[in-house]
């Protein structure tokens, strides 16, 4: 009886042996999927890569049924600093607060799975057809609830694993990080391309933006206006009421100027009183119309100078436009700087003039 005995306890521990062995090697299996996917997270260089592999790389890496992401962005910084084109459709929201997001989760947010039948799954699973469990991941930054990232499976049992949910929760801090790291990036980046004075773009973002305008309307056959302004002798008024009056001139006429225009126009600074305004898919007749309205409305335009005293100001605008049907091109860049010598062309006419006045200068050849 003994020996019959020790032969059990010995199939036992072999049973429990192996058993151990499955279980080492699952959990290695899921710490090299997860390890892997933290590498694509931190090799991420930009907002707009990370939400990449946040949005699009980590379905398909996980096998999951779908997935959303809450990001809170109080003072829509990261509506302005992503790309127009980027397209995630409801997967991702943008939250001016994060009231909804912290009902997921109690006082102190961690990393969750919850079932189909929880009342939070309804927020968690809304944009995904069917799901049987879902991941909660708080994305969390001194202390505050930055962003919930929802992870939706068809698998009852899916992250039922505690290594698994314990270096899930370590992932959670590495996209949050990741999401700060890569915020503040574009926000330097963006600084970088903005004019101190006005807040505008300055002259190296609109030598960019230029480029890829051209290119776009290359692309889709549509035409592009330039229109260069100048503020009518500025330098008489910097002598005679000083530079801080001249500051105050130079932003209240580019505020204005932003007010009247489209999502889609392109408004910069350039230096000294110069502006540059690239209108996307704006005809020349366009063009000159909206130049009419920016130069008679900011003629009559009260200037507070900072010291209680109204100051005037006119434009001299100069305009040309690129029509890909009439004038075809294969040279982007030497058609950017064809526009930008046209329309410098007509703001001297401008004020060769006298000032406050539009004028127009035609691409009369074929560009090549």
């Amino acid at each position: 009886m003994r020996r019959s005995s020790d032969a059990l306890t010995y199939s036992d521990i072999d049973s429990q042996m192996d058993e151990f062995a499955r279980t080492v090697e699952l959990n290695e299996r899921v710490l090299q999927r997860l390890q892997s996917y933290e590498l694509m997270l931190l090799d991420a260089s930009s907002l707009a890569a990370l939400l990449d592999v946040l949005l699009n790389s980590t379905q398909a890496h996980f096998g999951l049924t779908g997935l959303s992401l809450s990001l809170f962005d109080p003072d829509r910084e990261l509506e302005y600093l992503l790309p127009e084109n980027l397209e995630f459709g409801i997967d991702l929201s943008l939250e001016r607060d994060n009231f909804d997001m912290q009902q997921l989760y109690g006082a102190r947010p961690q990393v969750e799975v919850i079932v189909s039948d929880d009342p939070r799954a309804l927020r968690a699973i809304a944009n995904v057809d069917s799901g049987q469990s879902a991941l909660l991941l708080p994305l969390v930054r001194d202390d505050i609830l930055v962003g919930s990232f929802h992870w939706v499976s068809e698998d009852a049992t899916a992250f039922d694993s505690k290594v698994e949910v314990d270096y899930l929760d370590h992932l959670a801090s590495i996209i949050a990080i990741c999401l700060e790291n890569c915020t503040n990036a574009e926000r330097l980046s963006a600084l970088a391309l903005l004019d101190p004075l006005t807040h505008l773009s300055n002259d190296r973002a609109f030598e960019m933006e230029l480029r890829r305008e051209v290119a776009r309307a290359h692309r889709n056959q549509k035409p592009l206006s330039l229109m260069m302004l100048e503020v009518d002798d500025f330098p008489t008024i910097s002598d005679n009421y000083g530079y801080l009056s001249g500051d105050f001139v130079l932003k209240a006429i580019g505020r204005h100027m932003a007010g009247m225009l489209r999502r889609t126009d392109y408004l910069a600074r350039l230096q000294g009183s110069h502006y540059a305004l690239l209108l996307p898919g704006c005809p020349e007749d366009k063009g000159q119309e909206i130049g009419e309205r920016i130069r008679s409305e900011t003629e009559f335009m009260e200037i507070d100078d900072g010291r209680g005293a109204n100051l005037f100001a006119s434009l001299s605008i100069g305009l040309s436009t690129w029509s890909p049907q009439n004038y075809p091109a294969i040279n982007m860049e030497q058609l950017a700087e064809q526009l930008k010598s046209k329309s410098n062309d007509a703001l001297k006419r401008s004020h060769q003039g006298g000032g406050n006045r539009v004028s127009l200068s035609r691409l009369a050849a074929m560009l090549t």
